[in-house]
């Protein structure tokens, strides 16, 4: 991912908040390092703005740059008194679309960055906030967590609803102040108060930097998936070198269009130590689930199919209709990019 680069900082002059006086008041209880997303709402010349987050409008004013009315951004608290002051810290996803997907060789652990904030005068003095610290260590301490069972399950969900994969898009959508607090406090926030902070190690910041690339990728892949109908989630889990889930959310029919017929198509596309590539496809419909096992190899899928029978025992519940397993499988990456890239077309945009 590019460096993020401040662009300048916006100083709120007034609002339908402000008092009498003029006096730009914290209505909003904003707190330094906190992110918000924000549409521009229309320009009022001589650098002068509206700005709309979520359900409130601020007139803003900044001298460096050129704001269209519609214009997302993405923004950062990095002052609260005497006035607000906000940053531009980045570009919205949708002008992303074109950029490389460089999660492909990486993986949501935090365990490298733990180390180095858990390391005394390690990390150059910087001074998180007390949310961000929080949600670090809570999400840290859910990918210690045994995967199996309900523990298990319940630990992956906190994680994917703490990630901040679907900020933008519901602070897009519009939100209320009750609201504005669950979206912001986010591990992908709390990583960018550590980008932005001016004291801090390099390598810990090229870790969060790094971090956020992974993220936005997922969210970049999402917004090229909606169209089909397809949710990707990532697996942040620290024994999974790389590993996302397909959902496939469309309902199909049987044939005839037999009513009431429901089937669930999804994926599993993991890169494991010692195992390799792995995919596995789930296909689960009123007469039980069938599941197809492909490694990367003849020899690793027969060394799996060792363990069919005490994968039945666990599904004992849940009717297993078929399994079956191959040695084909290709790395979790490779699979993703032939379903972002249509057949005949190129990740690079050759003409002049």
């Amino acid at each position: 991912m590019e460096s993020i680069t401040p662009i300048l900082s916006s100083s709120i002059v007034g609002s339908s908040t402000s008092n009498a006086g003029g006096q730009q008041q914290n209505s909003f209880r904003m707190r330094e390092g906190q992110i918000l997303h924000a549409l521009v709402g229309e320009t009022k010349g001589a650098g002068t703005f509206v700005l709309n987050i979520g359900e409130n409008r601020l007139i803003a004013m900044a001298d460096s740059v050129t704001l269209s009315p519609g214009q997302s951004l993405q923004l950062q608290v990095t002052a609260t008194r005497p006035q607000l002051e906000l940053q531009i810290i980045a570009a919205p996803l949708q002008q992303q679309l074109g950029k490389t997907l460089t999660f492909l060789g990486h993986n949501l652990d935090l365990s490298p960055l733990m180390e180095i904030l858990q390391t005394p005068s390690s990390h150059g003095d910087v001074a998180l906030s007390a949310a961000s610290a929080k949600i670090l260590e809570d999400f840290f301490a859910l990918q210690q967590r045994p995967l199996g069972g309900i523990e298990g399950a319940d630990a992956l969900r906190r994680m994917l609803a703490g990630i901040g994969l679907k900020t933008e898009a519901q602070f897009h959508r519009g939100v209320n102040n009750e609201q504005t607090d669950s979206l912001v406090n986010t591990l992908k926030s709390a990583l960018l108060e550590i980008v932005q902070r001016d004291q801090g190690s390099a390598s810990l910041k090229e870790i969060a930097k790094t971090l956020i690339s992974t993220i936005e990728s997922y969210q970049i892949s999402q917004l090229r998936l909606d169209h089909d109908n397809i949710q990707i989630l990532p697996l942040p889990f620290s024994f999974i070198d790389q590993g996302f889930l397909l959902i496939d959310n469309k309902q199909d029919q049987a044939p005839g269009g037999h009513e009431g017929y429901r089937q669930m198509h999804f994926s599993l596309h993991l890169a494991v130590s010692g195992l390799g590539n792995l995919h596995i496809d789930f296909l689960q419909t009123e007469g039980g689930l069938w599941m197809r096992f492909n490694c990367d190899s003849q020899e690793k899928a027969d060394f799996v199919a060792q363990f069919s029978d005490e994968l039945k025992e666990q599904l004992a519940d849940l009717p297993l209709q078929g399994i079956s397993f191959a040695g084909t499988a290709s790395p979790p990456g490779a699979d993703l990019v032939r379903m972002l890239v249509p057949a005949g077309h190129s990740l690079l945009n050759t003409k002049v």
